[in-house]
């Protein structure tokens, strides 16, 4: 799920992002030693695992310290930049940099000698490791003493996402002293005493941007007034799942909004017409709720609407004609829900479209007109398109190759036929195509896939196309252009020699081309470049001879082969292997032993084999 954040702060976020971890002053200024030894007193009740704050000294110019601003004339401290780093690493990121992720974070508690900085107007803490912290104002009642901070207009105190909620806090009354605040992130606090959120935050006189996200907030049912002049833009209060499940009646009051984000938060029920009273919102993203109804019509008024996403709902019934109204439409998300008919001929109206989602629904049309509709206005600007899962039929038309900037397609599970056309290699933006499971073949000319439809997908990063029964049979000095992370091509007809051109692929990490008639040794080169990959699926074709070792890192499938001599050796990391249905000799036994320090095994089906011992496992773990 793709989001978009409106700002009405943009030279301060600026500012923000720049000084993430080194934000210095003006250096012709000398910090005020009261603010200086404020800050020290600061710095040693924090705990300080990377020594980020080795440059706060006793006696040293605050205003060049890390993360500290100051004021160009005055030289009082009035920006404050802490924040930990803004997202962890991936799933494939080493213990090391895990630990280093976690060394970033400051820990320990906040000592209140924060507040003597009163010409302070940014603060921003978030991301760092509050679990033994008390934060003045989040722990239990919020101190009078936060008034002192009455020119703070930036409060970034959002928790880390990664990890149970820390803060808390079971009133936001004291916010409300902070006259000059206009930006405020408390998401991943826990809010659920805070009965009194909805009350401060809309009705606070200067709050321009509000993000209360996976902040456990309770449906507020209370009537409050709202002046419908509110400067409240920005409003975040996604991921209030199990506790948000309706919502705030005052939000439609507050016409003004540019942004809404109520994205997973169990709201249910028709969505309402209402949003139709807030004329110039620009970003609606109601993605990841239990929303039954058709699309109102009052959506379809919102003419400044650049960003919409319904996507994972229960809505049903037909796409409005009135759809071309949004004619500042760049982002469109209604995938997962259970939209059929034809989409409207009026799509050609959307001229700015660059995201178009609208997979897993039930429209049922010819692709070719589909097409057709995008390509009269937004052919040059339209970037990703994702059709999949639908009831979709007809021809690949030849138009398809004119648009130019497009670099994500998927057409994946639909009832198209015929043949890929050339003009997909005038594609020279695309990076990932996915047109599996169609009825795409080559019942008409042969080698209806040849290495033009390729020649100029330089970027192409992901070739999905399995289940359509074509043939491709390059030049065996054939180098690919392009160099792709996922190749999944099963059922196609890629043999009868293992294909050359996977040896150029560098950056391949998963593999499918299982039942695609290859009759071959594996190839050496291939086993030396198997560290490589998480996944490979070599199964149901006419492979022989034997494997030493495959250095897969997840998940090994070289089943219904013809492969025989001993069991490979296999990198311990692996998942699930599957090697039935061959010719493979010696003992489970020794395996095992060879296998000694496999961290976990799913799945182990090595049945219907030479072996002497009797066994049939799947399904179950091996060793430790």
């Amino acid at each position: 799920m793709r989001t978009v954040t409106i700002s009405l702060l943009p030279l301060l976020l600026v500012i923000t992002t720049f000084c993430f971890g080194f934000c210095n002053g003006n250096a012709n200024v000398l910090c005020i030693e009261s603010e200086r030894e404020a800050l020290l007193k600061f710095k040693n009740d924090l705990i300080d695992p990377s020594n980020k704050l080795s440059s706060w000294v006793e006696g040293g110019d605050c205003c060049e310290w890390i993360g500290v601003v100051c004021h160009n004339l005055t030289g009082h401290v009035h920006q404050l930049h802490l924040a930990a780093p803004s997202s962890p690493p991936n799933d494939d990121a080493s213990l090391a940099e895990m630990e280093d992720y976690e060394r970033s974070k400051l820990g320990g508690k906040i000592n209140p000698s924060l507040l003597e900085l009163k010409h302070l107007s940014i603060l921003d803490l978030s991301k760092n490791n509050f679990s033994t912290m008390q934060i003045p104002g989040f722990s239990g009642e919020i101190p009078h003493s936060l008034g002192n901070l009455s020119k703070l207009y930036y409060l970034d105190l959002r928790g880390d996402n990664w990890w149970p909620k820390d803060l808390e806090a079971n009133s936001l009354q004291r916010v409300s002293v902070l006259f000059f605040l206009q930006y405020l992130d408390l998401s991943h606090v826990d809010l659920s005493e805070a009965t009194d959120w909805l009350q401060v935050t809309f009705k606070h006189p200067s709050l321009l941007e509000l993000h209360l996200s996976d902040c456990n907030l309770a449906d507020d049912s209370s009537p409050i007034s709202v002046n419908s002049s509110k400067s409240l833009a920005v409003l975040d209060l996604s991921w209030n799942y199990n506790c948000l499940s309706s919502i705030p009646m005052s939000i439609f009051s507050l016409h003004g909004l540019v942004s809404i984000d109520l994205a997973s938060s169990s709201l249910k029920g028709p969505i309402p017409d209402y949003f139709g009273n807030i004329s110039f919102l620009e970003v609606l993203d109601l993605s990841f709720n239990k929303f039954n109804s058709s699309i109102p019509d009052s959506l379809y008024s919102l003419n400044h609407l650049r960003f919409l996403s319904l996507s994972f709902n229960y809505l049903v019934g037909k796409i409005s004609s009135a759809i071309g109204n949004l004619s500042s439409l760049i982002h469109l998300d209604l995938s997962y829900n259970m939209l059929e008919g034809r989409l409207p001929t009026s799509l050609e109206d959307l001229c700015n479209l660059k995201e178009v989602n609208l997979s897993y629904n039930k429209i049922d049309q010819d692709i070719s007109e589909i097409l057709q509709s995008l390509s009269r206005c937004s052919l040059n600007c339209l970037e990703s398109l994702n059709l999949g899962t639908n009831q979709l039929s007809g021809l690949l038309p030849d138009k398809l190759g004119q648009f130019k900037n497009l670099a994500y397609l998927s057409l994946a599970q639909n009832n198209i036929s015929g043949l890929i056309p050339m003009s997909i290699g005038e594609l020279s933006s695309l990076k990932s195509i996915d047109v599996s499971e169609n009825q795409l073949n080559d019942t008409f000319p042969p080698r209806v896939v040849s290495e033009t439809h390729f020649s100029n997908l330089t970027r192409l990063t992901t070739l999905s196309a399995s289940g359509n029964m074509l043939r491709f049979e390059p030049n065996s000095s054939w180098v690919p252009s392009f160099q792709c992370e996922t190749i999944e091509l099963h059922r196609w007809h890629l043999g009868p020699r293992f294909p050359q051109w996977l040896k150029f692929q560098k950056k391949l990490s998963g593999l499918d081309i299982s039942h695609a008639g290859i009759s071959d040794v594996i190839p050496t080169w291939f086993l030396n470049i198997s560290a490589q990959f998480n996944y490979v699926n070599l199964s149901s074709n006419q492979l022989i001879g034997g494997i030493p070792y495959l250095n897969v890192r997840e998940t090994l499938d070289l089943s219904s082969n013809r492969l025989t001599g001993p069991l490979p050796r296999v990198f311990p990391t692996l998942e699930d292997l599957i090697l039935s249905n061959n010719s493979f000799l010696g003992f489970l036994s020794e395996f095992v032993c060879n296998s000694s320090e496999q961290r976990w095994m799913r799945i182990l089906d090595i049945d219907t084999n030479l072996l002497p011992e009797k066994f049939q496992i799947v399904g179950i773990v091996g060793s430790k």
